[in-house]
């Protein structure tokens, strides 16, 4: 079968989801999630993740060049599509969620108590890539709950990673399988 190449992303699925969070220069906190994310170096730690850029949160990555990214569980699934809503700009996502907020200790913006992991970014790379901006961030702290590593890797049992399909189809990441 040959797809439209539109589609080519629908076979790169599941992807990772992140609630990116956010504030402008007023403060006002923004929440969204993203699935086109991915770790591009060890050292120095930098992640990369691409924003429509009409979206808010993208505005604020420009004016702050600061974002969090919160890894969610299965549990709080509803509350991420939540932030995936269209509301207008200064309205608080994680409020409208039911969401809270975690102050970060070297970024602006705050995490999200309810995620498993928290790592806080600075922007150093902002590229056009088609319809989206590819924006680059240094992880210069990470922080994680205390069931959510098992031998240096993420437990996926304890924390059940909410991975996207496309839409609002998502597979929850709940065992792990080690190729012999």
């Amino acid at each position: 079968m040959e797809l439209d190449l539109s589609q080519f992303y629908r076979v790169m699925a599941p992807r990772t989801t992140i609630i990116i969070t956010t504030v402008n220069l007023k403060g006002e906190i923004n929440a969204a999630p993203f699935s086109f994310t991915m770790p591009v170096s060890v050292n120095p730690p930098l992640l990369a993740v691409a924003s429509v850029p009409t979206h808010h949160t993208y505005h604020n990555l420009q004016e702050t060049g600061e974002f969090v990214v919160n890894l969610p569980g299965e549990e709080i699934l509803e509350e991420l599509w939540i932030t995936s809503e269209s509301f207008p700009e200064g309205v608080n996502e994680l409020e409208k969620a039911g969401l809270t907020g975690k102050d970060s200790q070297i970024v602006r913006a705050p995490g999200i108590k309810e995620c498993v992991a928290q790592l806080e970014c600075k922007v150093v790379s902002d590229q056009e890539c088609g319809d989206h901006q590819l924006v680059v961030g240094e992880v210069v702290r990470v922080t994680a709950r205390d069931d959510s590593l098992q031998e240096g890797l993420l437990a996926v049992e304890n924390t059940k990673p909410v991975l996207h399909l496309g839409g609002k189809d998502f597979v929850v990441g709940d065992h792990r399988k080690r190729v012999i």
